[in-house]
């Protein structure tokens, strides 16, 4: 099953300094590839923070998808990655260690460092540099598969085979963000919503006529009831509002800690 993920860009609003706003979105990072998410949609949902914290977000999280080797190339000095070193690795398939994945056939991610006449001659992590017959934009970034190892690495273009790290967008708000996840199955998590065991066998059925499922979680300052309410976004347009965590211990529960427990969840019943 595949799985896109809606969250607010207040996320990490209750932070109050960059080293643990970066921390925490190394932990969602890590949440995410660990279920293998494909898409992600960051949406405005209308606290003060988000005007700060959205592109905040979106270049931790683009940095942390992006291979370490490629990272100098596509990520010019940026204040908002003073600790990005405090990032976890993902260790997904398209971040290999060195001297993994450097025999023909294998896929990388590359980036474009030069083009000539012939084509483009590509970083791809590995101790000779790659060719590509092909000219592309200088800093693009592409997938490309190894089709014969001379003094240049020869290249193609490929599709991975595995999964691949996650994409990003970004919304100026909940009706919009629920637009770009059309044709998923759109399930809200929400403390106020039903017993995810009460509906389970329904939201099950109805995942498999999909493309997809689609999880929208609230913010650290207002859940998605909260949300809909005050940006005119019609409950109707959920499929599901289910509660991952019923009789929860605290007062409230994070975001970050609704993202792991759905996802959880949901990897386990359609593994």
């Amino acid at each position: 099953m595949r799985f896109s993920v809606l969250l607010p860009c207040s996320l990490v609003g209750d932070a109050p300094s960059l080293l643990q706003k970066t921390v925490k979105i190394g932990l969602v990072g890590r949440i995410l590839a660990v279920f293998r998410v494909e898409k992600v949609v960051l949406y405005n949902d209308g606290h003060p923070s988000c005007k700060k914290d959205a592109d905040l977000i979106m270049t931790l999280l683009r940095y942390l998808e992006t291979p370490q080797y490629l990272r100098k190339i596509l990520f010019p000095p940026d204040s908002r990655l003073r600790y990005a070193g405090v990032l976890p690795p993902l260790r997904t398939p398209h971040h290999p260690l060195r001297g993994e994945k450097e025999e023909v056939g294998s896929i990388r991610e590359a980036a474009v460092i030069k083009v000539e006449k012939e084509g483009s001659i590509l970083e791809l992590g590995m101790s000779q540099e790659g060719f590509l017959p092909e000219k592309l934009r200088q800093g693009q970034r592409v997938t490309v598969k190894i089709v014969e190892k001379k003094d240049k690495v020869l290249v193609e273009r490929a599709s991975p085979p595995d999964y691949w790290g996650f994409k990003l967008e970004k919304r100026a708000n909940l009706a919009e963000a629920l637009d770009a996840i059309r044709g998923d199955l759109i399930v809200g998590t929400s403390r106020y919503g039903k017993p995810f065991m009460d509906v389970q066998s329904k939201l099950v059925e109805e995942a498999r006529k999909k493309e997809g499922i689609g999880l929208v979680f609230g913010g650290p300052y207002g859940g998605l009831f909260e949300i809909c309410s005050s940006q005119g976004v019609d409950i109707s347009r959920f499929d599901f509002m289910v509660n991952v965590i019923p009789n929860q211990g605290t007062a409230t529960v994070r975001t970050e800690e609704a993202l792991l427990a759905t996802l959880a969840i949901l990897n386990v019943i359609f593994s």
